[in-house]
């Protein structure tokens, strides 16, 4: 009989793309705000403003990416919320316009809130259910 595994080659896939999505979360997030005030020469506190639209759209996204996620596959949905995540940091540098880059944050957050909710989804879908013990 062959037993259930707990890590398996799509685990360690996961794992991998979750690790690069938050490496290239934390590579940016301290680059941000010098980029800001040097680029578009504003003042802290909008610096603070911008870069906090990303948490707040993520926090908006997670309730409906729950039923978004029960409603259509959620591999395809992963995929394309990770797509957009990367392809917004190339966005970051074509953005001349201090709207066109809080858009960008907006979308940022909204596809990152996505990303997370579907991956942790992912995970619970490919991890075998657990043992009971008898005593």
């Amino acid at each position: 009989m062959l037993k259930d595994q707990l890590v398996t080659r799509n685990y360690c896939y996961l794992l991998a793309a979750n690790f690069l999505l938050f490496f290239a979360f934390y590579l940016i997030l301290p680059v941000l705000p010098f980029y800001l005030t040097e680029e578009f020469g504003i003042g802290n506190a909008v610096v603070g403003v911008i870069l906090s639209c990303y948490t707040v759209a993520a926090l908006c996204i997670r309730p409906f990416s729950g039923y978004l996620l029960d409603t259509f596959s959620r591999k395809p949905l992963y995929l394309l919320s990770y797509f957009i995540f990367t392809l917004v940091f190339a966005g970051y540098m074509l953005a001349t316009v201090l709207t066109l880059f809080i858009m960008l944050r907006v979308v940022h957050g909204l596809s990152f809130g996505m990303v997370t909710v579907a991956g942790n989804t992912l995970v619970i879908d490919i991890t075998p259910p657990p043992v009971a013990v008898k005593p």
